[in-house]
């Protein structure tokens, strides 16, 4: 969540009296002293004396015998005052909590004219290329007549209120679209918008965002300067492909956060901060590529393009048999010349084709029947394709001479969840990764972590440190955790997540032996996340259990219990192999 601003000042108090027992406190884990939440409820945890008695805004909350409570509280809109009290005899001890709620989108009524700026867009600045089509969109008193102007373009552009069944029973919410012809680049223009109402009067209100056009004759040329998502969308995580740095896009637009690019065939969308405009009159970003140099060692069969620069590019792999098609935009073919090697490869068939004019495409058909991985770089003026060849396995210890990056999930600042009793998931990830660490090493696979102590180690450092051991498998470890408005007594259970369809199966596999432990079954997730996009090694991503719940935190606490997870991810892993041919 976004934190809003405010500034408080926050009582928290204590009053003693002399006692025999031990001394009262009171930890309240979750939330944070102020916060944000933009729901009606919040969840509130924490742990105090087993024999005191608990009471949150007068209400009694029930302890568990470990001492730790977990609940939810009702949020009014604005500002919530939570006083937190524990008693134990004549000690008492009393926090107080700030949570503010933001405004939601209501109903109006038609009269006053009013328009409300809960609901404005664009609330960012925004650039278009004319030809494109411009959305806006404003909430105000219903049944009115809405218009907006665009500051150079002209005005009395047309809006229509949308039905209820549009805006999930909100009235009163006005869009309108124009397609932009003309434009004029030289400044950022302003967005008018003018409702009438039915009492016959008239308000405006400018949009906090401004429209920027950029030129249609010069093209704006990015450069990637970390490596970076192209997102399917303006907003929202749907990664179509992961690019390296240096990389030149052509920026076509901008929404929000990022520019959007142009992919010939498509467009795309890119994180700003992931990019450096170059000077103004760069070229686009075309170039030719040339055919395949094929090559292969024990573990990697490599196909090597020499191409004029570093272009964007996407990658798809698919099964039985095992195929991978790389697609590389603003690139055009320059030769067909093909030598293969005079040794056999494991390479069935190679096709390559011109899409578009500067879309190409390469299809490669490899004899393996499953994918165990792939991954594409620039080096030395060439674009490489490498795919992991399917290793050697032996039957009676399927592990053997595997590498694996057992992946403990966050780490120093980057805490994670924190159970009612104040345990942090980073801890809990770090003791179960070393568990699985033994086993694999007993059982002589070559293991490496992500991460030794408890350290911030960025995600991008993770796969960079697993692609230089040489995979084999990424295995991330986590603990969950429900919302800061989820019921903590009803979220539970263990969960698997993968992204790629190369790993499912290893995710199938692990998902039953976690079960096995007693631990509910949350469910096997297909999700997008940063480590289950990489495409180098097999990956699975595990939760354990929930934190955030009273008495799966108590198992998750257990170093048995962790051993057993441990065991539980090997046994997934091992019943895999063995189903591989």
């Amino acid at each position: 969540m976004k934190p809003i601003f405010f500034f408080f000042f926050i009582v928290a108090y204590t009053v003693t009296a002399q006692t025999t027992n031990d001394l009262l406190y009171l930890d309240i884990t979750f939330p944070s002293k102020s916060d944000t939440v933009n729901a009606d409820k919040v969840r509130l945890s924490g742990h105090t004396l087993p024999n005191a008695i608990l009471r949150i805004n007068g209400q009694k909350i029930d302890l568990y015998p470990q001492g730790s409570f977990a609940t939810r509280v009702d949020l009014d809109e604005g500002m919530n005052q939570i006083i937190v009290v524990a008693q134990q005899g004549d000690q008492i001890v009393r926090d107080i909590l700030f949570i503010f709620r933001p405004e939601t989108l209501k109903n109006l009524q038609p009269q006053p004219t009013i328009i409300d700026r809960v609901l404005v867009e664009p609330r960012e600045d925004i650039w278009k290329m004319n030809g494109d089509y411009l959305t806006v969109k404003f909430k105000g008193s219903p049944g009115g007549r809405a218009q907006f102007r665009v500051e150079k373009l002209g005005k009395d552009f047309p809006m229509v209120e949308l039905s209820s069944h549009e805006t999930n029973g909100i009235t009163g919410i006005y869009a309108g679209t124009i397609k932009l012809q003309g434009a004029p680049y030289d400044k950022a223009l302003e967005i008018e918008f003018e409702l009438s109402g039915q009492d016959n009067k008239r308000k405006r209100l400018t949009a906090p965002g401004k429209l920027t056009i950029l030129p249609d004759n010069i093209p704006v040329i990015g450069q990637t300067i970390k490596p970076s998502f192209i997102h399917a969308a303006a907003h929202g995580y749907a990664p179509i492909t992961r690019i390296p740095d240096s990389v030149k896009v052509h920026v076509i637009g901008r929404d929000g956060t990022r520019y959007k690019i142009d992919l010939l065939n498509r467009s795309g969308f890119i994180e700003t901060r992931d990019i450096h405009l170059l000077t103004f009159g760069s070229p686009r970003p075309l170039t030719t590529i040339s055919a395949p140099h094929i090559n292969q060692d024990k573990d990697w069969l490599y196909l090597v393009m020499p191409i004029g620069e570093r272009l964007p590019f996407q990658t798809t792999a698919g099964a039985n048999p095992h195929t991978v098609e790389l697609t590389v935009w603003g690139a055009r073919q320059a030769s067909h010349w093909i030598t293969y090697p005079n040794t056999a490869i494991d390479l069935v068939n190679l096709v390559l084709s011109q899409a578009d004019e500067h879309v190409f495409k390469l299809s490669v058909e490899l004899k393996q029947q499953r994918a165990w991985g792939h991954k594409v770089f620039y080096k030395n003026g060439a674009l490489h394709l490498a795919i992991r060849r399917q290793p050697m396995l032996d039957p009676a210890n399927p592990v053997k001479n595997l590498i694996f990056a057992i992946d403990p999930g966050h780490g120093g600042e980057e805490t994670g969840a924190t159970s009612p009793l104040g345990t942090y998931e980073k801890d809990v990830n770090r003791l179960w990764a070393d568990e699985l660490l033994k086993l694999l090493w007993r059982n002589g696979a070559y293991a490496i972590k992500t991460r030794e102590d408890d350290e911030t180690v960025s995600l991008e450092e993770r796969i960079e440190l697993a692609e230089k051991a040489n995979a084999h498998f990424f295995i991330s470890l986590h603990n969950n955790a429900t919302t800061a408005y989820g019921n903590p007594l009803s979220a539970n259970g263990t969960s698997v997540y993968f992204t790629l369809p190369q790993n499912k199966d290893l995710s199938w596999a692990i998902y039953p032996n976690m079960v096995k432990l007693g631990l509910a079954p949350y469910g096997r997730i297909h999700n997008s996340y940063f480590v289950t996009n990489a495409t180098g090694f097999l990956v699975s991503l595990v939760e354990g259990g929930f934190l955030t719940h009273p008495e799966e935190e108590l198992k998750l606490s257990d170093m048995e219990f962790i051993k057993k997870m441990a065991r539980a991810v090997y046994d997934g892993i091992v019943e895999f192999l063995q189903s591989q041919k």
